[in-house]
């Protein structure tokens, strides 16, 4: 009988996550040193593991292993960057360790949320592409059809605005 790749590679991994599954949350747990964000490792490693179009060459299980530390990295680095980015709103944000970063961020999240939809549809369209997004000013001027320059004016602009908002509001 014909199996196609997809069939095979997707009964491979889920095979490998069965096997290893606890092994992979712990890994990303130590790296992540949060549950939460744990989780969103693993989940973000499979989901890219995927849609792999053909198996990698070696150990199906090392790749994994990898793909999932990879993915914990990212979630840190995500999690620090929205940390920072909170810090330049808040300047009463403690100082947290990545074990603490996601109930801090939930309050603060709610907060920026709440601000971001306050603003102008457009000024929110350029907020949401640099910070959500993770989109240059470059990429952003492309897509609205403005000047990179004006993109970049406009998202200063709102986060300051922000900022004596929520500064105000505390």
């Amino acid at each position: 009988m014909f199996f196609s790749q997809d069939v095979v590679l997707s009964a491979e991994l889920e095979q490998v996550y069965r096997q290893h599954r606890q092994a992979l949350f712990s890994l990303a747990l130590t790296i992540t040193e949060c549950a939460g964000l744990a989780e969103d490792a693993v989940h973000d490693a499979f989901v890219g593991l995927c849609g792999m179009q053909e198996l990698p060459s070696g150990h199906l299980a090392a790749y994994v292993y990898a793909a999932v530390r990879n993915s914990a990295v990212d979630c840190c680095r995500r999690a620090k960057r929205e940390l920072l980015l909170a810090g330049t709103l808040f300047t009463d944000t403690p100082n947290l360790g990545v074990a603490n970063i996601r109930p801090a961020l939930e309050d603060v999240s709610a907060r920026l949320r709440h601000e971001i939809e306050l603003l102008d549809e457009g000024t929110r369209e350029i907020i949401v592409m640099k910070i959500y997004g993770e989109l240059t000013f470059d990429e952003i001027g492309t897509v609205l059809d403005t000047p990179p320059a004006t993109v970049a004016t406009r998202y200063r602009r709102a986060l300051l605005a922000m900022e004596e908002k929520l500064r105000r509001d505390s």
